[in-house]
């Protein structure tokens, strides 16, 4: 992230490097700082298109972390920041807009605005592109294809999700790059076999694709869901034994990995197995887990394949009013399923024929605009006429607006400027209270340090000059404490008027601040990088703010690392300021009657700044502050 921010020039490779990288670790929890600098970077530098990039990887953060309401916040800025500039990006915001919909329950809407983002990316012509970026259109293809045969699997409209899984994977197999891509898109088209009785092209696709998984590294869980496809196949083919050897397999290495997923499958595809092998106890015990594990997850399906087995099973047992409620449960969720399936058939073709309709409306307005082209070109010198008159009018108009406009443009100006100045006074008036705190505490210093050492001096010498003896015990403790006195006069002094900031410039204090809190045993990473030679009150402004800082880290953040940066770009200065300490709430500290916060957002007013507060009680504080060098 540092070299990311601090050595790279240009503004779009160092926006879109933050995001790249966030994208490829996953959207961990960690990369939300990443992309926070990015929208940064991107408003500094006032770019909507690098906005929009931004507020969709946020988007997409907040996707991959569960967080559905913020993700499609984040979207929302991300459209309004597009607009129409970039059809691939528009492409991917629909996209991930399409997976919020699918996991939220609504398959209807999400095929739609699948289907939305699909045409958008067929009209992009990748010949018109450079290498890198119709390579990206094809990463992007693959996993819509492959999303959109998931969602019409859901559906069980089986041609069209075969024929989307043939196209993802036909992209994909092209590039070795895209292996862990192909090797799902394959698993999935092997479930989609299965599911329309295509059992030995399922169990061929199946070990093809727990072939491919293995050559990609995929996590083991994902070889776990092979071994359930091949097994449940074998089982479809008769091969009994065979079948639970793989799933055992599957079941060994969900547990492993703590994918419950897959344990809940493997248990419900065994339990069966144990049920026609007549080991009812074993089957019970299956397809109970299954179910509990259905429940707690809602699927639906293994729901009624884990009921189907628990009252077959039951009535095996003996158990029959078991396995009553079972069966009844069993009928009502598959009555429930066939319903639902029914309306997003009835829902898909209305929407397959409000396609059709629009593309057939969008065929004659093409048609109608030609005809009005040829319409507008005769009309075009009548309105050149009137509008050669009607400008003459309109011209002597404007001046009169224009001149209306610029005087109420001089007021709001002035009004600003009024404004402003009273912010500046506010924030003086907080500067001035926070330097008498300043000198009340250089008082108290002196007063209760250098006053108390003096006295003891004072005391101690007098001891001497009564007895009139040598006493070398007493005349070398008298020298310690006039030499602690003269080390807290000096300390006192550097404090006033740091010796390092007014001989060797705000780089060198800083240093200087850094290297007094090492020998205080605070471990300070210190990133200072092409900053622009300030003049000498802001230099002091902006070393009283570290000094600020720092000093509310010793006193209240029981932290110990500290991180300090503070470099330029463009005509920005950046200072960051970062500990791993206890952390405050930032409402709560502001609304007591401490002139901590206040001494430092006061400092920052003054540098007519911004200041970012991010801090959690447990877990640190980050302060981000930039204003113009």
């Amino acid at each position: 992230m540092d070299s990311i921010l601090v050595h790279e020039e240009d503004t779009s490779k160092k926006v879109l490097g933050l995001l790249r990288y966030s994208g490829q670790n996953r959207y961990v929890p960690q990369t939300k700082k990443l992309i926070n600098s990015a929208i940064q970077v991107s408003k500094a530098n006032q770019d909507g298109l690098l906005l929009a990039n931004s507020y969709y990887a946020l988007g997409n953060y907040y996707f991959f972390n569960a967080n559905i309401d913020s993700s499609l916040t984040s979207l929302d800025l991300a459209d309004e920041y597009l607009g129409n500039k970039d059809p691939m990006l528009k492409a991917s915001i629909l996209s991930t807009r399409g997976g919020i919909y699918s996991k939220s329950g609504d398959v209807t809407l999400a095929l739609s605005t699948q289907l939305e983002a699909k045409a958008i990316l067929e009209q992009i012509d990748a010949t018109q592109l450079e290498e890198n970026a119709a390579a990206q259109l094809t990463g992007k293809k693959l996993v819509l294809y492959n999303s959109l045969a998931n969602l019409y699997l859901k559906i069980d409209d089986y041609d069209n999700a075969l024929k989307n899984y043939d196209e993802a994977y036909n992209l994909a197999v092209k590039d070795e790059r895209a292996l862990p891509n192909t090797a799902i898109i394959l698993s999935n088209k092997g479930e989609l076999l299965y599911k329309m009785k295509r059992y030995e092209e399922a169990l061929e696709t199946a070990h093809d694709a727990k072939k491919m998984k293995i050559r990609a590294k995929l996590p083991e869980r994902f070889v776990a869901v092979s071994n359930y496809h091949i097994g449940r196949a074998l089982y479809q083919l008769d091969s009994v034994d065979v079948a639970l050897d793989y799933l055992n397999n599957a079941l060994t290495q969900s547990l492993d990995n703590q994918y419950t997923h897959g344990e809940m499958l493997a248990l419900a595809e065994r339990g069966l197995i144990y049920l026609q092998q007549g080991n009812f106890e074993n089957a019970l015990k299956d397809c109970s887990r299954s179910l509990e594990l259905a429940e707690a997850m809602n699927e639906i399906e293994t729901k009624i394949e884990a009921c189907d087995c628990l009252y077959k099973t039951q009535s095996k047992l003996g158990n029959f009013e078991s396995s009553l409620k079972n069966f009844e449960r069993y009928t009502q969720l598959k009555d429930s399923l066939f319903n639902e399936k029914n309306v997003r058939k009835i829902t898909q073709l209305g929407m397959q024929y409000e396609f059709d309709k629009r593309d057939a409306e969008q065929e004659l307005l093409i048609a109608k605009k030609n005809r009005q082209q040829k319409l507008i070109l005769w009309g075009v010198g009548v309105l050149f006429v009137f509008g050669l008159l009607a400008s003459i009018f309109f011209r002597k108009r404007l001046i009169y607006q224009k001149t209306i406009t610029e005087q109420q443009q001089a007021i709001q100006e002035q009004e600003i400027v009024k404004l402003r100045q009273n912010n500046r006074i506010t924030a003086m008036n907080s500067m001035i209270e926070g330097q008498e705190k300043e000198r009340a505490r250089i008082a108290k210093d002196l007063h209760d340090g250098l006053g108390s050492l003096l006295s003891s001096v004072k005391s101690h010498y007098i001891a001497v000059t009564e007895n009139h003896t040598s006493n070398k015990e007493t005349v070398d403790k008298t020298e310690q404490l006039i030499d602690y006195a003269c080390n807290e006069v000096r300390r006192i002094s550097h404090n006033m008027v740091p010796h390092t900031l007014a001989v060797s410039g705000l780089s060198d204090g800083i240093k200087d601040l850094a290297d007094r809190l090492t020998i205080d045993n605070y471990e300070v990473t210190l990133d200072i990088n092409k900053l622009p030679k300030l003049d000498a009150t802001k230099e002091a402004m902006v070393y009283r703010l570290v000094q600020e800082i720092v000093s509310n880290i010793k006193k209240h953040a029981k932290a110990k690392s500290i991180f300090i940066q503070l470099y330029a770009h463009n005509d920005q200065v950046f200072l960051t300021v970062e500990d791993d300490g206890v952390g405050f709430d930032l409402y709560e500290s502001k609304n007591k009657k401490g002139l901590g916060l206040k001494n430092i957002e006061s400092r920052v007013a003054y540098l007519n700044g911004e200041i970012d507060w991010d801090s959690k009680q447990g877990k640190g504080t980050t302060i981000n502050i930039n204003f113009t060098a």
